[in-house]
């Protein structure tokens, strides 16, 4: 809670989040610090924890002074995945395997805002400008790379069919995906390579059903801005690389700042997270996004009040934020001061 409050961030995304946690601790203190929450679980039997049984799955929580809700979506993968079979109009025999296959009771939450203080160039009435948040985690199954992909494919379809790709998007969260992996390609290029490694373990034949064209080519903060992604967002005895992105669609947002990760020699100190300075296996990551209009040719002169977004898990990745000049955060934040690394493209300095 302190490393959020210290944020100041304009939008937080929490994943991992416990139900009773959010209840009787999130909400009420960041209630104080000016956020509204909102919390969905996932679709799984309650959990035994500190005497009670409780559920966990996302939250996100944004500034009442900064942001006005407009509506909310729930993307049940579950749900989803039937539809999506039903339409592939296969027999009853392969649907019932494919989804014993994916049914895994993951979700996305998806929240709808409009600005309070940036007005929309040329809109009715002052309108402000509107945001699509979606916060999500995706299943963390190593061997379960056609399930991942999947929900990745229902999530990109789930996002369009909400938007109809008319308004700024940010997609934050746990995707348990490396950059290598067919999920990071298919949100980056919209569509998978076919000599892709994880189309090659297909158990169900979910991919042979598959359309693998979104037509939506994202982009990640980290990678816009270094030409890289973070070295190590999740650093454990067990795993040690990069789950976690800060998804944007680059039309109607532009990157301008991103927060430097600890290295391998900070995150080792105790051998792996969490630590005793560190309460999440998982790191911070923050941006700082600007609006602009899609047919704007030049970013720069848009408004200069952006957003700040941070992301993390109270025991994972946590927290998502969005500022005053578009600064995004996922993950748990490092220790110390925090260091920016410019976006690639030519903004004022005043924009951060």
């Amino acid at each position: 809670i302190k490393e959020l409050k210290s944020m100041a961030a304009d939008i937080i995304t929490l994943q991992e989040v416990q139900k009773d946690a959010f209840e009787e601790w999130f909400r009420p203190t960041l209630m104080e610090a000016g956020y509204e929450g909102i919390f969905q679980p996932k679709k799984r039997d309650p959990i035994f924890h500190r005497g009670k049984y409780t559920t966990e799955g996302c939250a996100t929580f944004f500034k009442t002074t900064r942001f006005k809700r407009l509506d909310k979506a729930i993307f049940d993968y579950d749900k989803l995945s039937q539809q999506e079979l039903l339409s592939a109009r296969v027999d009853n025999d392969v649907e019932q395997k494919c989804l014993h296959r994916v049914n895994r009771g993951n979700i996305a939450l998806a929240v709808i805002l409009e600005d309070r203080l940036q007005k929309k160039n040329g809109s009715a009435a002052g309108q402000g400008h509107i945001l699509c948040v979606v916060n999500t985690h995706i299943l963390c199954d190593p061997g379960a790379a056609d399930v991942k992909l999947f929900q990745a494919h229902l999530l990109l379809k789930a996002i369009q069919g909400t938007t109809a790709c008319r308004m700024p998007i940010l997609v934050c969260g746990d995707f348990n995906s490396t950059p290598d992996s067919a999920v990071y390609e298919y949100f980056r290029r919209g569509q998978v390579r076919q000599d892709h490694e994880d189309l090659k373990k297909d158990p169900a034949g979910l991919m042979r059903l598959l359309h693998l064209q979104s037509g939506t080519c994202m982009a990640t903060a980290y990678e816009t801005c270094t030409g890289k992604e973070a070295t190590f967002t999740n650093y454990t005895e067990d795993f040690k690389g990069t789950l976690d992105y800060i998804w944007f669609s680059p039309d109607n947002l532009s990157v301008l700042a991103i927060s430097q990760v600890d290295d391998e020699a900070q995150l080792s100190q105790e051998s792996a997270l969490p630590s005793s300075t560190r309460p999440s296996d998982h790191v911070s990551l923050v941006a700082t996004f600007m609006f602009h209009d899609a047919h704007e040719p030049e970013p720069q002169v848009a408004t200069r009040r952006g957003m700040t977004m941070m992301t993390n898990h109270p025991h994972g990745n946590m927290a998502h934020q969005m500022g005053h000049y578009g600064h995004v955060q996922h993950g748990t934040a490092p220790g110390g001061d925090m260091g920016y690394a410019m976006g690639a493209m030519g903004y004022p300095q005043q924009y951060l």
